[in-house]
């Protein structure tokens, strides 16, 4: 199968975890995690989303 990427999104106020298995790793992938997973999920609840700390990997920047 080769490699795969596991992105995992952790609020660390309400200790919710998001995680998903991709078999690429770019920003459009990055995109993918947080409008699928992340920001559905805090828009349903109505919390506002304010802030995102990345780790600074290309996949957050728009490099490969």
């Amino acid at each position: 199968m080769g490699k795969i990427y596991q992105q995992t999104v952790i609020d660390t106020y309400s200790r919710h975890a998001f995680a998903k298995v991709y078999t690429e790793k770019n920003s459009l992938i990055a995109a993918d995690m947080l409008n699928d997973k992340v920001l559905s999920f805090f828009d349903s609840e109505q919390i506002p989303l304010l802030r995102i700390l990345t780790d600074r990997g290309t996949e957050y920047n728009g490099h490969k």
